[in-house]
């Protein structure tokens, strides 16, 4: 479920553990880590993230942000099938080296990565993004309209692979 504000520039999705199943769900490791319901990430919008990602990095050594470890190579590799020529060949080296998630819909691309957990424990992280092809008239000023390209639903597996290797690494 989504909750939207009225003119959906605030979305907030509302997630509950997976149960019946061998593994632990990353967002049952969550609830337990952060000792209830909560907050477990925030997204924050860029336009252009190759650069956004470059800033980032060059601000590691004054304690900036980890990211999650990179999909498999196989993700990339396929990526050209499931995204096609909305990307530059320059864009899918740009997106293998900075290990980034890539999804598609009929609407635009969704371009995103997340960080590591920024405490000690299994609990609040950031997810970085920037959606591509579906631009919105907000106030006078051309904006990426919220939810283009999707929610990343392609890249749930992926992603969710990647929290529960990191919180395995934890022994959380």
């Amino acid at each position: 479920m989504v909750l939207a504000s009225n003119n959906e520039m605030v979305l907030l999705p509302v997630n509950e553990p997976t149960f019946g199943t061998k593994r632990k769900s990353q967002i049952q490791t969550y609830l337990e880590q952060n000792v209830g319901a909560g907050l477990q990430h925030m997204a924050l919008k860029t336009d252009d993230i190759f650069h956004t990602l470059a800033e980032m990095q060059k601000r590691s050594h004054v304690g900036g942000f980890e990211f999650m470890p990179r999909p498999n190579k196989v993700y990339y590799e396929q990526m050209p099938e499931r995204i096609g020529d909305a990307l530059t060949k320059e864009q899918y080296k740009q997106i293998e080296q900075l290990g980034l998630l890539v999804d598609k819909d009929d609407q635009g691309i969704l371009l995103q990565i997340f960080t590591k957990p920024l405490g000690d424990r299994a609990t609040v992280f950031f997810e970085i993004i920037e959606r591509v092809g579906c631009m919105k008239d907000i106030a006078g000023r051309l904006e990426q309209a919220a939810g283009c390209g999707g929610f990343g639903k392609g890249n749930f597996s992926a992603l969710f692979k990647s929290i529960e290797d990191y919180e395995k690494s934890l022994n959380v």
